[in-house]
């Protein structure tokens, strides 16, 4: 097991990226958009799923049932998001992306992509090589942590505290 000098190290190390990818390569959502990250994360994961119940799009997220709620309630007036009942337990409420929501998502992937491209043009073939190799080796040993319910998240921060 590593020592506790380096796993803190670590710890820094990962705290640090999500800032620094966002200075360096942009942020995902535009600029001159008022959709919030955390909005656009649940866009972006509703595309991926095609239809959710509210608790599960808020386990998979990690966001409380009622926080969940507001979300998708703004996005819905936005008209991205079209909710409906389950069709076997109408308590379920089920969630998708309308067409509008599917060409949002799409047309700020597309950007977003593109703009990263242009970003990554700064650096060398060897550079970007070893992004490629480093990034993958990163995803793949990410892969293997296990995610945490709320729950467990809750008892970790007790612990900690």
């Amino acid at each position: 097991m590593m020592d506790e000098i380096k796993l803190s190290a670590l710890a820094v190390n990962i705290i640090s990226m999500n800032p620094m990818l966002y200075k360096k390569l942009g942020k995902p959502v535009p600029m001159n958009s008022d959709i919030t990250p955390g909005a656009y994360y649940s866009l972006l994961y509703l595309k991926k799923c095609e239809t959710l119940s509210m608790s599960n799009l808020g386990e998979k997220l990690l966001i409380s049932k009622p926080n969940v709620t507001a979300l998708i309630n703004k996005l819905i007036a936005k008209g991205l998001v079209i909710r409906s009942s389950d069709k076997h337990d109408r308590r379920i409420i089920m969630i998708r992306l309308s067409s509008k929501g599917i060409q949002f998502v799409e047309k700020n992937n597309k950007k977003y992509h593109n703009q990263i491209i242009k970003r990554l043009l700064a650096l060398s073939d060897e550079e970007l090589e070893l992004l490629a190799v480093s990034l993958q080796n990163v995803k793949d040993i990410l892969l293997k942590i296990p995610v945490m319910t709320q729950g467990e998240l809750k008892i970790k921060r007790d612990i900690l505290e």
